[in-house]
């Protein structure tokens, strides 16, 4: 087990840290509610709770009968009419994707449990899932909620249920698995990528036997859901990581969560997603150890990381790059905004290189400094920009239409800090970066107010609050 935080050791900035780790950040009023609980307090109310899908309605999608039904009707009649029905399905198709984008990154804004959705956009990029090949809005959304309902419990059922779902299944060719010809790629990303890391433990034998294993799995179009047909399945003997049965998809999961270095590999994996790139062996160690001794329970490992002095280390906090999904949400909250329009944010992703439901490959995103690049920090930089101006977008790979944000300036600076450049320095400062500035990176920044006249205007603090996301650290969290 690490070594709990005390209660002394429990800091305002510890607060933002943990908020911003386990979410996405919050306004100066959030943070100073999560302080007031307490460490433990603090960390079980972000643990807690309900999901809240009353609040976020799902998105318009076309559900599997009806998309199954296009797809038989686009592979009718003569070539134009095919060409143009697949025309047609694609357009919507790209709606439909489009907004359940916007859906998801609406509920990371408003949503009441944060932590939720943060462990739910970790395991979107762990078990990656890419709609270009999948080619069903309604499938990558509802692998989203499987992925949801999923995210703080079990990562023995987690692994399962990503075995059987739609999304999954097409991506990693699996619904082509069957006892004449086993299909290898999903029991070898299991492996690889999603249990125990490539190379470890498993043998190209192991793969070819855990693939015999997963024949059998098919979706029903109508209903988008997962059937069995055991007529499929090979039923044989396999011999897999040393054991010899008649094994099914579940029981391959069994093993391999049985070796451990799978705990060590997930218990790393979410450590560096919410703490640092470096953890040390003890600290993997005893994640590693906590993890299997819980039979995989998700939220216990993540008890026991927000608990714990390492995580609040001052080499990890404040330490990480924010991602783009991270720094898009984390700028709304921390401004106390609504998110930029659904066009400005679909543009903003891409630039920056994180598309939800749209990764590079299985692999997920590399995450950390890959995030950053020098045209990537500049349009960050303009970014802010846009967000802050109250103005129309004028950036790269925009359409028009994209809108302005509205921020709420008299809440960011009421008139009494804004007649003193150096309380308004420091309350800006603690909004957005949580901490106060010091020596010369703090005089830069009350000089600039000086400048600005004896009582900073609407614009002028555009202005502030820009120069300030313009820094390299805006862009960690």
């Amino acid at each position: 087990m690490l070594k709990r935080l005390s209660p002394a050791q429990w800091t305002p900035l510890g607060a933002a840290h943990l908020l911003n780790r386990a979410g996405f950040g919050g306004s100066p009023a959030d943070i100073g509610a999560l302080y007031a609980l307490g460490v433990t307090a603090a960390v079980e109310s972000l643990l807690g709770g309900n999901e809240d899908e009353d609040l976020f309605p799902p998105p318009a999608l076309t559900g599997p009968k009806e998309l199954f039904e296009q797809v038989r009707l686009a592979r009718t009649g003569d070539e134009e009419q095919k060409r143009q029905a697949q025309q047609i399905a694609r357009r919507q198709q790209a709606e439909e994707v489009r907004a359940a984008r916007a859906w998801w990154l609406d509920r990371m804004r408003y949503t009441l449990f944060p932590l939720r959705e943060k462990m739910t956009l970790f395991w979107h990029g762990h078990f990656a899932t890419g709609v270009e090949k999948v080619r069903a809005a309604n499938l990558i959304w509802q692998q989203n909620e499987t992925l949801r309902a999923n995210a703080l419990g079990s990562f023995r059922s987690l692994a399962k249920e990503i075995s059987r779902d739609p999304a999954m299944m097409r991506y990693l060719d699996l619904i082509q698995s069957d006892k004449a010809k086993p299909n290898e790629n999903f029991a070898r990303e299991l492996m690889e990528l999603f249990t125990l890391g490539e190379g470890v433990r498993y043998t190209e034998a192991d793969i070819r036997e855990s693939a015999r294993a997963f024949t059998g799995y098919r979706i029903d179009p109508p209903r988008g859901a997962f059937v069995f047909q055991k007529r499929q399945f090979d039923s044989s003997e396999k011999t897999f990581l040393g054991r010899t049965g008649p094994f099914d998809g579940d029981a391959v999961i069994d093993i391999i969560l049985e070796q451990p270095e799978c705990s060590s590999y997930i218990a790393k994996k979410i450590w560096r997603f919410l703490a640092s790139d470096d953890p040390s062996p003890a600290v993997v160690q005893n994640l590693a150890a906590q993890f299997r001794a819980s039979n995989y329970d998700i939220r216990g490992l993540l008890r026991e990381i927000f608990l714990s002095e390492e995580f609040y280390a001052p080499k990890v906090v404040r330490s990480q790059v924010k991602s783009p999904v991270q720094w898009i949400v984390q700028t709304a909250k921390v401004l106390e905004a609504p998110l930029p329009s659904q066009p400005a944010m679909e543009a903003s992703l891409s630039q920056l290189g994180q598309v939800l439901f749209a990764p590079p490959n299985v692999k997920g995103w590399e995450g950390g400094h890959a995030w950053i690049s020098s045209s990537t920090l500049l349009f960050r930089y303009n970014l802010a920009g846009y967000i802050v101006s109250g103005k129309a977008p004028a950036l790269e790979g925009f359409r028009k239409g994209a809108g302005s944000v509205q921020i709420p300036l008299e809440k960011i600076a009421p008139p009494e800090l804004r007649a003193d450049p150096e309380k308004l320095c420091d309350a800006v400062s603690q909004r957005l970066l949580n901490t106060r500035l010091e020596g010369e990176e703090r005089k830069r920044f009350v000089t600039f107010l000086r400048e600005r006249g004896a009582k900073i205007d609407d614009p002028g603090l555009r202005d502030f609050l820009h120069l300030m996301m313009s820094t390299p650290d805006y862009q960690l969290t």
